[in-house]
């Protein structure tokens, strides 16, 4: 009897443990989630323990959980609502968990406090719901270096193209397109025989961030031209100014490069600007690379030998007489020119063709010592000659500047034949020399990377290397300062030299 009295008590003393202990103690409360050692981004806790193991998600960003979902199509509907805020600027899409965010499934005994709105919150707090779109990679050998995500990839065509137009022209482009052949200039000029994207391209399917996507074909086509970079330089004309003169002030770009980059405020490189306007003197920084290839058909003189000196006893001492006049010859030459971004890079020559034999000259002079005399015909002090600054490109410019199109520091030589009236180091002309061509002619030549390679009162020959062009004194980059002395007065040098058959 005591057994069963004792056995009744521990029921009715369990039962009671049961159904009023809880009653005493209230809810549990939450116990701050540690899952299985992972803290979450956002405050989490733990309700339970079941016996059973129960499916659920876990979301996280870039490897960092945010929280466990309690309901994920509650979760997913959340994300449906807001995408109402987006569709207006992108329609016929639909919103998602951006690239850097992630879920996975688990099952636990765990039961997780439900915290789907703040996990939304979270969401949307840190700009990580995004909208899908097309990712646009740009790769090389090496792999992608660069992703951009665009609205309509409609616009990224469009924008590349135009951005494809700065450099070759659109009968080219279609040209090319279209796998038509383009026949070697047989005129004297330039034709674009090919033009290429350096990088490949691909696109794919991404869900991102709104403010990552370029909304339109100007925000791509900017992209393009100047990359992430965000800087730009600007410069306000000055009366006086010229295209020539600006473009040479700002990195010695072309008339042409200026008006590539100020589309609808330059049409033209004959243009006139006048003072208060406004030109962007930023070149691309763009980090996509346009291989243009030309050939350029070019008629260039071919300078005579040296003429022959022949002493006369019947001439007077410093007398001289030309006996045989000498005369230039004329070849075509065709290049081949690299174009990279509208920069020329390299250029070599594919074939020349001889219109007319050089005939060389000879002099009698009355003198056993011969002093150098000069013909008075004169050719380019460089190859490849190119003209980057005019006579008066900008104010107070007295000379000729001029590089050699495919060798930056390359060979000087003398105009004509004479003797050199000086050298040496002036702050503005750099390293110089002046040749004094006993006809009432001298020539300048400034900017010489060197010391010149001749020294005052020597003689020099027409075609002698005289020294190597540079970027001395007050130069903005590396050119010869060419300048013509008659009689005391400067004049322009293509008054002398056909300036009129090179561009």
């Amino acid at each position: 009897m005591k057994k069963l009295i004792t056995v009744l008590l521990s029921l009715i003393l369990a039962l009671g443990i049961v159904i009023f202990l809880p009653k005493l103690i209230g809810k549990p409360e939450p116990i701050e989630a540690n899952i299985e050692n992972e803290n979450s981004l956002v405050n989490q806790g733990i309700l339970s323990y079941g016996k059973d193991e129960v499916l659920y998600h876990k979301i996280y960003y870039k490897g960092k959980l945010i929280g466990v979902i309690s309901d994920l199509d509650y979760l997913n509907g959340l994300v449906f609502q807001k995408y109402q805020d987006y569709e207006k600027d992108f329609p016929d899409t639909e919103l998602g968990l951006s690239n850097d965010v992630y879920i996975v499934e688990e099952k636990s005994f765990i039961h997780f406090e439900n915290i789907d709105d703040q996990i939304m919150d979270y969401l949307v707090a840190n700009n990580l719901l995004g909208v899908k779109t097309t990712a646009v990679e740009f790769s090389t050998a090496e792999g992608v270096f660069e992703i951009i995500y665009v609205k309509n990839y409609a616009d990224f065509q469009s924008a590349l193209e135009s951005f494809f137009l700065n450099f070759v022209s659109e009968e080219t482009l279609m040209k090319i397109t279209n796998n038509l052949p383009i026949p070697s200039p047989v005129e004297l000029g330039t034709v674009e025989t090919n033009a290429m994207l350096e990088e490949t391209i691909q696109t794919k399917e991404a869900i991102v961030s709104p403010d990552e996507i370029f909304k339109n074909s100007d925000e791509i086509y900017d992209f393009l031209c100047y990359g992430r970079n965000k800087e730009r330089e600007y410069y306000t004309v000055k009366e006086g100014d010229t295209l020539q003169g600006v473009g040479y002030y700002f990195g010695d770009m072309s008339p042409k490069q200026l008006v590539m980059l100020n589309t609808g405020v330059l049409s033209s490189e004959n243009q006139i600007i006048v003072p208060g306007m406004e030109l962007n003197v930023t070149y691309y920084t763009s980090p996509i690379t346009i291989e243009v290839t030309k050939e350029r058909l070019s008629q260039q003189p071919i300078t005579p030998q040296t003429p022959e000196y022949v002493e006369d006893n019947t001439l007077e001492m410093g007398v001289y007489e030309v006996r045989v006049q000498e005369e230039s010859g004329i070849k075509n030459v065709l290049y081949e020119e690299t174009w990279i971004n509208g920069v020329l890079e390299s250029g070599k020559a594919l074939s020349e063709n001889v219109i007319k034999q050089p005939k060389r000259g000879v002099i009698a002079v009355g003198t056993k010592q011969v002093v150098m005399i000069g013909t008075g015909n004169y050719i380019w002090p460089v190859d490849n000659p190119h003209i980057t600054c005019h006579w008066g490109c900008y104010p107070g410019h007295t000379g000729t500047d001029i590089v050699n199109r495919y060798e930056k520091y390359a060979a000087v030589y003398a105009v004509d034949s004479g003797v050199v009236d000086g050298t040496g180091y002036r702050y503005d002309m750099g390293n110089f020399c002046i040749i004094n061509h006993q006809n009432g002619v001298r020539t300048f030549y400034m900017h010489l990377n060197v010391p010149a390679y001749v020294e005052a009162g020597e003689n020099v020959s027409r075609g002698q290397i005289i020294g190597q062009m540079g970027n001395t004194g007050t130069s903005e980059g590396v050119h010869l300062h060419l300048t013509f002395e008659v009689n005391g007065t400067r004049v322009n040098a293509c008054y002398y030299l056909p300036c009129e058959l090179i561009d």
